[in-house]
């Protein structure tokens, strides 16, 4: 079924933000839970604009890339010891509640904006209740407020079903108009996510779906690809995995980034993952991997057109728990000799 998104799609209002930072226009810009200096599209500028904010305030958990940029550090309550409410995909919402009280007296970003447009400070406990009582309504609230914390979710609070019909020829996409070179698709690291993971170890160390890849990331692509590209390899040694570096060039800005050869990845294409790069996220997730984020522009935040990879001559020792090879060509049987099906008779058996 489809029903209205639960998130915000697109850059327009950050864009149309940086446009007011740049020009003079902006005098107080307070950023709550967010590192725009780290992860906002290359193409914005982000950093630069904000410098020409005369008061810049940032709440969050740790002094990242965007906190250091800013005269002012407001300490953020963690998820665990604050109140808050959250959208499940199909819309339904759930009340978030503390397991601790704060340790450190950080706020939510619920008192946070409650201390702007208030002259009191109320409580995160108080600022949801008191939110919620309007939505249900002061008839039966306190029943309807407890079976909300007993159930987990406030009931009738999905989105309505939406009905949606296909318009023909509304988006087309043939490989002749595709931009030239190779494909680019970014992806969210199945570990430390977006970046703010990166100074967890232990999400550092688990190794990653389909590459088995730790404490890096890498330039995936196909064995077709990289072989079309010039023959690049990835070699086991008894130190490890030794792998190829390349410059990724898209759109005038370019990134180092080993090579990662991955049997079943579309060919003509190579895919990164964000969350890498980091020079703010602490002692762990420090300089851990390359920032493919200097890469992703606004118009093309998930995939794009006219990627270029060029060899450099260098290579990267990277830890792998498990490598690939195909059926045709494993360690054990040379290539050839094993097919993926075979068949006999039962005298032959």
């Amino acid at each position: 079924v489809y029903t209205e998104p639960t998130e915000m799609a697109g850059d327009a209002s950050l864009t149309e933000l940086v446009e007011e930072m740049k020009a003079g226009q902006v005098e107080v810009l307070v950023i709550a839970g967010a590192n725009p200096v780290y992860a906002a599209p290359a193409d914005l500028g982000f950093a630069e604009a904000l410098e020409r904010v005369p008061l810049r305030i940032h709440h969050g958990l740790s002094l990242d890339e965007t906190a250091v940029q800013c005269q002012w550090h407001l300490p953020a309550a963690h998820p665990l010891e604050s109140w808050s409410d959250a959208r499940a995909t199909c819309g339904t919402v759930s009340i978030v509640q503390p397991l601790i009280a704060p340790l450190y007296g950080g706020l939510s970003a619920h008192e946070l904006v409650a201390a702007f447009i208030e002259d009191s400070e109320p409580k995160g406990y108080e600022i949801l209740r008191e939110h919620w009582m309007e939505v249900l309504g002061d008839d039966d609230f306190e029943a309807k407020w407890s079976r909300a914390l007993h159930d987990g979710v406030v009931a009738g609070t999905a989105y309505p079903e939406k009905p949606v019909a296909v318009t023909p020829g509304a988006w087309t996409r043939t490989i002749s108009e595709r931009a030239p070179g190779l494909e680019i698709a970014f992806r969210t690291d199945p570990g430390v996510f977006d970046g703010r993971f990166a100074n967890l170890g232990w999400l550092q160390e688990v190794p990653r779906p389909l590459t088995k890849l730790t404490w890096d990331n890498a330039a995936l692509m196909s064995p077709n690809t990289a072989e079309k590209l010039g023959g690049f390899k990835v070699e086991e040694t008894g130190a490890g995995h030794v792998s190829e570096v390349v410059e990724l060039r898209y759109r005038g800005r370019t990134v180092k980034a080993p090579v990662w050869i991955l049997p079943g990845h579309p060919d003509d294409s190579v895919t990164v993952h964000l969350g890498f790069g980091r020079s703010r996220a602490g002692r762990v997730g420090d300089a851990v991997g390359f920032d493919a984020y200097a890469l992703r522009t606004s118009d093309g935040r998930w995939f794009g057109g006219g990627l270029e990879v060029e060899r450099t001559g260098e290579t990267m020792l990277m830890a792998c728990t498990q490598d690939h090879w195909t059926i045709e060509n494993t360690p054990h049987e040379a290539a050839g000799d094993r097919h993926l099906v075979r068949s006999a008779t039962l005298e032959v058996v």
